[in-house]
């Protein structure tokens, strides 16, 4: 797959009240592959515009998201396993832990898709079930580009 791609990043939270949270980010995103490995990078602006640098990288059994710019995070989803984490925020910082559920990658020519699923706590409580969905394709060039 080509370098520069279009990254659709799509997140549904359900708490415990049966609320629903989603949304929906199409951004620009560089990626490359290596040893069975997938790297993507991409850039989201805050409300304030202050950007946020996001690297994420997976396989088929673990997925890594780190974010750095306003806020600070890593977070680490291992299928059926439990992870810690702390989230930076400029008001101080929370205990996330993540309970991965499932992770799936599948592969095309020009298509990759992955999904998690996950349980989030803050600090030790249960926030929400979630869905992450990310789909990755070539960038297409517009007929004046050269």
């Amino acid at each position: 797959m080509k370098k520069d791609v279009l990254v659709s990043i799509k997140g549904l939270q359900i708490d415990e009240a049966y609320d629903e949270n989603s949304v929906e980010i199409l951004v620009n995103g560089k990626y490359n592959e290596k040893n069975g490995r997938h790297f993507l990078r991409f850039e989201q602006y805050e409300d304030d515009g202050t950007p946020t640098k996001n690297v994420l990288t997976f396989d088929e059994k673990a997925m890594e998201l780190t974010r750095r710019g306003g806020t600070q995070l890593h977070m680490t989803f291992m299928d059926r396993e439990k992870t810690l984490t702390s989230y930076t925020t400029p008001f101080g910082s929370l205990l996330v832990g993540i309970n991965t559920d499932k992770i799936s990658v599948e592969e095309s020519d020009d298509r990759i898709h992955a999904e998690v699923k996950y349980g989030l706590e803050f600090n030790y409580e249960f926030v929400a079930d979630c869905h992450l969905s990310l789909d990755i394709t070539p960038r297409r060039r517009k007929a004046n580009e050269g």
